[in-house]
């Protein structure tokens, strides 16, 4: 008995040993798997870790004693504060760490202020660094910043004098036809989830005329802001871009996300499309900001900016009644165009076409014509009245409610017509060139997590794929194969004028007929037939009060945000008078 006892003890203890060992292979296979399937859509370059950390212990003994928090290092690159080994020889007080960036600093500003530091015997360089915050002390586990934004933003320069045109369309079109040969596309490390930020980064950065600012004008000697500002970041970026032969990683970026965008946050994964849209609204207000902010620019001085020059559109719409055939017009200004993919269509301009396709009002979602005084009839649709120079164009490849991402592939073309979907006939003018393709590539269909890589057109003609810090030369066959997420077109030809006010026949107001459809109206701004200013149902917001016939459109324009939910279907239109169909949009 004791023999079995022993027996059965040594047998028990076997297994358990057993069962142990293969338990913890088994875990360790399972690590590996899921860790070799990540890498495949998430890479953090080990060694911007190993910089972050060694710059973070740096910074940490270089801190001022007498201001705890503000990092005073004056020993960092005035342009792209990376460690300084050279100052400047005549004031001593600046630092740089290449030849580059001390000729790119001594253009921009330095010129200008150089005898002014060497008299005082100050430190420029530890002036750029005011308005940053030492960062706390982070294990190598997880990804630090080295700099985090202070909150808010200071005006150091002189508000310049409101003018008929805040930047001129003329210099505009010079800098559209920028014929510099441009650079080669440079990697960008990803620094964990920065993906989403890295392809819109290459976007913007063979956008042309925005480059072409950058590098013939600039913006940093006629920035109005003391502490961080998003042009003045990029342009470093863009010089570095322009000078680095090897994948850099775009921090001073990436780590004022929320100063972008309120709702980014550095680690997490973010909408490309989003970010692009944060980033140009950004782009937007420094420029209000030389002349006031928003609020001291009148609305239709607004749309004068570099940024709308580049960006910025007209939406237009009408609702025609069935019964008095009153129309309602409707204008918006517009930065891109997000259009959906709806049951069987499998290009670019079949999904433009449902974009512009006439819907029938009827039923609940009847009309309410001021000019019937009820709810009847109508068709609406949509389009557009001023093409933009710069197309941006999203395709909604998430699905309202439901789990998963539409991965139909919409073939689009190289070279894109929009006269079909635009408001009148046209001169043939709205032509555009395919220059930048962005792709999201999922894991396990869903459309909240993945991986964004893009492609991109340099200013010399040559496609390349870039993954974060991989670039590669590819042909155009690769291209157009993608199933994209966004595409960016840019006109053969830059539009003849700036956005300019649209004075438009007087028009009634759209009114859902029930409390189903009011959130998709809610942003209704019309013109009524009936030949005075009318404003809106006592239900309605008194900034949505519908303007004088002689009021300008950016006026009327004032109180809607472009910002869109993702989840809010696209308002569609439609107009038809005296037998000629135009259309007009607005969302």
């Amino acid at each position: 008995m004791l023999v079995s006892g022993v027996s059965s003890s040594s047998w028990d203890l076997k297994w358990l040993l057993q069962f142990v060992f293969s338990a913890f292979v088994l875990a360790m296979g399972l690590h590996a798997l899921v860790k070799n399937t990540a890498s495949k859509y998430f890479e953090v370059d080990a060694t911007f870790e190993g910089e972050q950390h060694q710059h973070q212990h740096q910074h940490q003994h270089q801190r001022h004693d007498a201001m705890p928090g503000l990092l005073m290092d004056d020993s960092v690159c005035a342009v792209c504060r990376n460690p300084g080994s050279k100052k400047c020889s005549r004031c001593k007080s600046v630092r740089y760490c290449s030849q580059a960036c001390q000729q790119a600093h001594w253009k921009s500003e330095h010129k200008m202020r150089c005898k002014e530091f060497q008299k005082q015997g100050v430190s420029q360089t530890g002036l750029i660094n005011r308005g940053f915050k030492a960062s706390a002390a982070v294990n190598r586990s997880t990804t630090s910043i080295a700099l985090i934004p202070e909150c808010g933003r200071g005006i150091s320069r002189p508000i310049k004098q409101l003018k008929d045109v805040l930047f001129p369309y003329d210099d505009f079109v010079n800098l559209f036809n920028w014929d510099k040969p441009g650079f080669p596309p440079c990697g960008l490390l990803n620094c964990g989830n920065s993906c989403f930020a890295n392809v819109v980064l290459q976007c913007l950065s063979f956008t042309r005329p925005l480059i072409a600012y950058l590098l013939e004008k600039g913006h940093r000697s006629e920035c109005c802001h003391n502490d961080w500002c998003f042009l003045c970041e990029f342009e470093t970026h863009v010089e570095k871009v322009r000078l680095s032969s090897k994948a850099f990683s775009p921090m001073n970026i990436l780590s004022r996300l929320p100063n972008i965008g309120g709702t980014l946050g550095y680690g997490r994964q973010e909408d490309a499309h989003e970010f692009m849209r944060f980033s140009i609204d950004a782009m937007q207000s420094v420029c209000l900001d030389e002349f006031g902010g928003e609020k001291a620019v009148p609305p239709k001085l607004q749309e004068t900016t570099l940024i709308q020059h580049i960006f910025g559109g007209h939406l237009q719409s009408e609702v025609i009644c069935t019964e008095c055939e009153k129309n309602s017009n409707q204008y918006e200004n517009m930065m891109d165009l997000t259009v959906e993919i709806h049951g069987d269509a499998a290009s670019l301009e079949e999904c433009l076409d449902q974009f512009t396709a006439k819907e029938w009002l009827h039923g609940d979602n009847m009309y309410k014509c001021d000019g019937c005084k009820g709810y009847v009839k109508a068709w609406k649709r949509l389009t557009v009245k001023r093409a933009p120079n710069i197309l941006t164009i999203a395709l909604k490849r998430f699905q309202s409610g439901r789990f998963g991402k539409l991965n139909k592939r919409v073939a689009f073309p190289e070279t894109l017509d929009l006269s079909p979907y635009m408001s009148e006939v046209g001169d043939g003018s709205d032509i555009y060139k395919l220059y930048a393709v962005v792709v999201h590539i999922d894991m396990l269909n869903a459309s909240f997590f993945g991986h964004y890589i893009c492609y991109i057109k340099d200013f010399s003609g040559n496609w390349y794929r870039i993954d974060d810090w991989k670039v590669v030369g590819v042909e155009l066959e690769e291209v157009l194969s993608q199933s994209a997420y966004m595409l960016l077109y840019s006109r053969v030809h830059a539009r003849a004028s700036g956005l300019q006010s649209i004075v438009s026949s007087e028009t009634t107001e759209v009114q859902p007929s029930s409390t189903e459809h009011a959130e998709c109206l809610r942003e209704s701004r019309t013109e009524t037939n009936s030949g005075g200013c009318e404003s809106s149902p006592s239900n309605s917001s008194p900034e949505f009060m519908v303007p004088c016939e002689n009021m300008p459109l950016s006026e009327m324009n004032s109180g809607v945000k472009r910002e869109q939910s993702k989840d809010v279907e696209i308002i569609e239109w439609i107009m038809k008078t005296q037998g000629k169909i135009q259309i007009q949009s607005s969302r």
